[in-house]
């Protein structure tokens, strides 16, 4: 029982140092509640409204020039197609997750491209929170 509780200490310690680079990081992309790439689409979490970020998504994809050949939304979900110069396909699709955060789902291409999708994600941010 004397080990046990000599370890709490230790063990606590541990837990709080493994905190402080996740705090350190969610604070560096203020905005963002997180963000994921998995089998070829980066998934975002926004802190913003739906509405903020559907306009948001559409300046900032006519301000990486890419061509909206679709554009539709509903009140708590939405998809842009858009088409780079390269005739890649780019879709963005978000959904209301609450009233302060909207989920944002990007692909470029058939198979995904994570540093594009990055991109993507960031000039969004940009937008949303200038």
């Amino acid at each position: 029982m004397k080990k046990i509780i000599c370890m709490i200490p230790l063990l606590l310690s541990l837990l709080v140092a493994g905190c402080v680079p996740v705090a350190l990081v969610a604070g560096a992309a203020a905005g963002i509640a997180g963000y994921k790439f998995m089998e070829g689409s980066m998934t975002v979490v926004y802190n913003a409204p739906f509405k903020n970020t559907w306009k948001a998504s559409l300046q900032a994809i006519e301000g990486m020039e890419l061509k909206i050949e679709d554009k539709n939304h509903k009140l708590s979900s939405g998809k842009i197609k858009a088409r780079r110069s390269d005739d890649t396909v780019v879709t963005v699709s978000m959904k209301y997750l609450s009233s302060d955060q909207t989920e944002v789902t990007i692909k470029v291409g058939l198979f995904g491209d994570e540093a594009e999708s990055t991109n993507i994600k960031d000039k969004i941010a940009d937008v949303l929170f200038r």
